[in-house]
C-alpha cells in the first residue's frame, strides 16, 4: 500500500492502481485498499469506476468520514448532485470538524443555485479551518450570486492573503472589479491569474469580455486566439469568439464559430443559445428560433435563453408566444429584472396586473431604488404607469431610468457635434456636383432615415407590403461593409473622410457588395428598403454611391419624437437619449443636417414624411409614398399590419397592429416634467 501511494503522489497513475489493484484482490476486505484504488481511478478521469470503488470501501467500513467525502465529491463532479449529498452529509455526520466536506456540500448546494445554503457550509468550514483559502474563494462566489459584492470582494481578499498564487480567486476578484467598474483594477487581476496559470482558459474568456466592454475588441480576439492555441477545442472560448465578433460586425466568422462549437458539443445548449444570438442579430428570426428552441429543449431552465427566444419570436409576429416565453423567463429567475422591460409591450397594464404589481413591490423593496441594477425595471414601470394613465409618475420612472443608464455610457457630446460638424463640411453641393464615383446604376434601394420613434417602422411596413419590394429592416450592411473596407486598406481615415479618400474602386467594391447582398436577400423585387436610422450620416454619401436611390426621411413632432425616444430603453447606440439636454441638442443638430441634405439633393431624390400627416391621412400619404419610389399603387400598403414579415425595430410589436393616433401629442401628458424638454426644443403647448 505504501509504494502504491508514493507512486499516486507521484502521479504515476498506472502503477500506482495496479499495486492497489492487486492489494484490494488480495485483502479484499481491506476498505483502505478500495478508496486509494478510488482516488486513483478519479485523478485518472474514470469516475464510475471511481464510484463503485468508493462504494466498496464504504460497505466494508461505513463510519469512515473519508469514504463517505470521497464518494461524495465524486458524484458532484459528475453532476449527481442529490447523491453527493446524501453522502458528504453521512461524511460531515460522521465528522462535523471535516472542513473538506462542508466546503464540498456548499459546493453541491451552489450548483443547486441554494445560495443561502450554500454559504452556511462554506462558513462552517471556515470556522473550522479559517486558513482554508478554497472555502473563502467558494464563499466568495455564493455571496456574490447573492449581490453582496463587498461581503463577496472581503472573502476573495481573505483567500489570496492565505494563498499568494491562487488564480481562481484572483480571476473571481477580477469579475467583482469588473462589475463595480474598476475595469483597470480588473484587468490586472485578470493577467495575475494568466500569470499563475498560463492555461487557464476561463480567465482568458473573462479577460476578453472585460475588453470587450472596454472598445478593445482586436485585442480581445487576441487573448482569446491565445486561448485557442491552448485548446484550439474549448467550447465556452468558440463561443466568447462567436460573441466578440458579433460585437464587432463580424457575422460571418461569428457563426463560423458557433458551428464549430455545436458540432464540439451539440448537447450543450449554450452553443445553440449563442447561435441564436448572432442568427437574430442578422435578421435571420426562423434560423434563430429554431437555435433557441434547440437549446431549450436541452437545458429548459435557461431564463436569459427564453428571453432572447421571446424577442426573436416578437420579430416574427408571434406575440402570444413570445409573452408566454418571457413570463416563463421570469417565472425561472423572478430577479431577470431586464425581462419586465422586454415584456412591457406586449402588456396592457392594468392596476391590478400581475406584473405591475410585482415590478412595484421589488422597488418598494429596494434598498436603493436608484441601483443601477433597476434601471429597465424603471422604463418598464413608466410603461405600465402610462397604460394606467398615471403619466406624471411614468415620467418620474422615465427619468430615473435615464438617469441611471446615462450614468454607465460614454458619452462625449462635444465629439458628437463635431462629427456632424465634419459631415456638413465634407459633403457639400461641390461634392455632390463632381463625386469620385460614378455611382452604381440600381434604382432599388430605398433608405428610410430618420430619427428612432419617428414613424418609420410604419412607413416601411407600408411600403414592404407592396408586392414588389422587400422590406430590409435595420440592415447595417452599410456600416459592415465599409468596416470591411478599412480593415483591408488600413490607410482609409474613418467617415466623413472616409469618402474622400477612396477611390473608384473602393467605391464600386461597397456598392456592388451592397446589391449583390441585398439582392440575395431580396430576391426579384424592384424596390429593396434599408431601414437603418443612422443612415441620415451618410445620405450625401450614399447618393453618391447609389445616384439613383430613393431617401424617405421620417419626421415626427419634435417633443414627441424626443420622449418616445427617452422613454425606450436602448443598446448603448442612442448614448445621447437620456438627458434632456443631450437629446435636444441632438436632435436640433440632427435637423440642421436634414436641412443640409435637403439642400443639396436633386430634386426627387429625398421626400420628407411627417409621421402626424400619415396617421391622419393615411391611404393618401401611402399613395404618395408608393408613387415617390416608382411603383404603381397595390391595395396591399393599407393591409401592412397583417403582414408576417419578420421586423426588429423599437415599434415591433405596433407594426402588428392598424395604424393609430394616440401617440400624437403625446407629451402634454407628462405635465411639468416634460416642460424642460419642450423649452429646449422651441415648442410651447398651444
Amino acid at each position: 500500500m505504501d509504494e502504491a501511494l508514493r507512486l499516486y503522489n507521484a502521479g504515476q497513475l498506472e502503477p500506482a492502481l495496479h499495486i492497489a489493484s492487486r492489494v484490494a484482490e488480495v485483502r479484499p476486505r481491506f476498505a483502505l485498499a478500495h478508496n486509494l484504488v478510488g482516488a486513483i481511478q478519479v485523478a485518472a478521469g474514470r469516475s464510475p469506476e471511481a464510484v463503485k470503488a468508493f462504494q466498496r470501501a464504504i460497505r466494508l467500513d461505513d463510519t469512515n468520514p473519508q469514504f463517505h467525502a470521497n464518494l461524495g465529491e465524486t458524484e458532484r463532479q459528475r453532476g449527481k448532485l442529490r447523491e453527493a449529498g446524501i453522502s458528504l452529509n453521512r461524511a460531515v455526520e460522521l465528522d462535523p470538524r471535516s472542513f473538506q466536506a462542508l466546503n464540498n456540500l456548499g459546493i453541491v448546494h451552489f450548483d443547486r443555485k441554494e445560495y443561502e445554503e450554500a454559504c452556511a457550509f462554506y462558513r462552517r468550514a471556515v470556522a473550522v479551518n479559517p486558513d482554508y483559502p478554497e472555502a473563502h474563494n467558494n464563499l466568495g462566489n455564493a455571496l456574490r450570486m447573492l449581490d453582496k459584492t463587498e461581503e463577496a470582494l472581503e472573502e476573495y481578499q481573505k483567500a489570496l492573503m492565505i494563498r499568494e498564487d491562487y488564480p481562481e480567486a484572483y480571476n473571481n476578484l477580477a469579475t467583482i472589479l469588473r462589475e463595480q467598474d474598476q475595469p483597470v483594477e480588473a484587468e490586472h487581476a485578470y493577467r495575475k491569474a494568466i500569470d499563475l496559470n498560463p492555461r487557464y482558459l476561463d480567465a482568458y474568456n473573462n479577460l476578453a469580455q472585460l475588453l470587450v466592454g472596454l472598445d478593445r475588441r482586436d485585442e480581445a480576439l487576441r487573448v482569446l486566439g491565445s486561448a485557442l492555441d491552448i485548446n484550439p477545442q474549448h467550447v465556452e472560448t468558440l463561443l466568447q469568439v462567436a460573441r466578440v465578433q458579433l460585437e464587432k460586425g463580424s457575422f460571418e466568422p461569428a457563426e463560423k464559430a458557433c458551428r464549430v462549437a455545436i458540432e464540439l458539443e451539440p448537447g450543450n445548449a449554450r452553443t445553440h443559445a449563442t447561435l441564436g444570438e448572432v442568427l437574430n442579430d442578422i435578421e435571420r428570426f426562423e434560423e434563430a428560433a429554431t437555435a433557441y428552441e434547440a437549446a431549450l429543449e436541452i437545458d429548459p431552465e435557461l431564463w436569459d435563453v427564453r428571453n432572447h427566444y421571446g424577442n426573436c419570436l416578437k420579430s416574427l409576429g408571434r406575440l402570444d408566444e413570445a409573452r408566454a416565453e418571457l413570463l416563463r423567463s421570469l417565472e425561472i429567475n423572478p430577479k431577470a429584472l431586464g425581462v419586465y422591460t422586454n415584456l412591457s409591450d406586449l402588456e396592457k397594464y392594468t392596476p391590478d396586473n400581475p406584473r405591475f404589481i410585482e415590478m412595484q413591490k421589488v422597488l418598494e423593496e429596494a434598498e436603493d431604488p436608484m441601483d443601477r441594477r433597476y434601471t429597465a425595471l424603471h422604463f418598464a414601470m413608466g410603461k405600465a404607469y402610462d397604460d394606467v394613465g398615471e403619466h406624471e409618475k411614468a415620467i418620474d420612472h422615465y427619468i430615473s431610468g435615464a438617469k441611471l443608464k446615462r450614468a454607465t455610457l460614454d458619452y462625449e457630446e462635444a465629439e458628437s457635434i463635431s462629427f456632424f460638424n465634419g459631415i456638413e463640411e465634407t459633403y457639400d453641393a461641390e461634392f455632390l456636383a463632381n463625386p469620385p464615383f460614378e455611382g452604381h446604376p440600381s434604382d432599388k434601394p430605398v433608405f428610410i432615415v430618420g430619427m428612432p420613434r419617428s414613424g418609420s417602422t410604419l412607413i416601411e411596413q407600408i411600403l414592404s407590403s407592396h408586392p414588389q419590394t422587400y422590406g430590409g429592416g435595420e440592415t447595417k450592411e452599410i456600416s459592415r461593409r465599409l468596416g470591411s473596407l478599412r480593415s483591408r486598406f488600413p490607410a482609409l481615415p474613418k467617415y466623413p473622410e472616409l469618402g474622400t479618400r477612396m477611390n473608384t474602386s473602393q467605391y464600386k467594391l461597397v456598392a456592388d457588395g451592397y446589391i449583390d447582398t441585398q439582392s440575395a436577400l431580396a430576391g426579384d423585387v424592384q424596390r429593396m428598403t434599408d431601414k437603418l436610422l443612422s443612415n441620415f450620416y451618410f445620405v450625401g454619401f450614399l447618393h453618391v454611391m447609389f445616384p439613383n436611390a430613393k431617401f424617405i426621411h421620417t419626421a415626427r413632432n419634435p417633443v414627441d419624437s424626443c420622449i418616445s425616444t427617452f422613454s425606450k430603453l436602448f443598446k448603448d447606440d442612442m448614448p445621447h437619449s437620456y438627458d434632456f439636454g443631450e437629446l435636444s441638442r441632438y436632435y436640433k443638430r440632427y435637423q440642421k443636417l436634414m436641412a443640409h441634405w435637403e439642400k443639396i439633393l436633386p430634386p426627387g431624390i429625398m421626400a420628407t414624411i411627417a409621421y402626424e400627416d400619415v396617421v391622419e391621412n393615411l391611404e393618401d400619404r401611402s399613395r404618395e409614398l408608393v408613387d415617390f419610389v416608382g411603383l404603381q399603387w397595390d391595395p396591399a400598403c393599407l393591409a401592412f399590419h397583417e403582414s408576417a414579415r419578420p421586423v426588429r425595430t423599437a415599434s415591433v410589436v405596433q407594426v402588428r397592429s392598424p395604424v393609430y393616433t394616440t401617440s400624437v401629442g403625446r407629451w402634454r401628458r407628462y405635465g411639468p416634467a416634460i416642460q424642460p424638454l419642450a423649452d429646449a426644443l422651441g415648442v410651447t403647448s398651444p
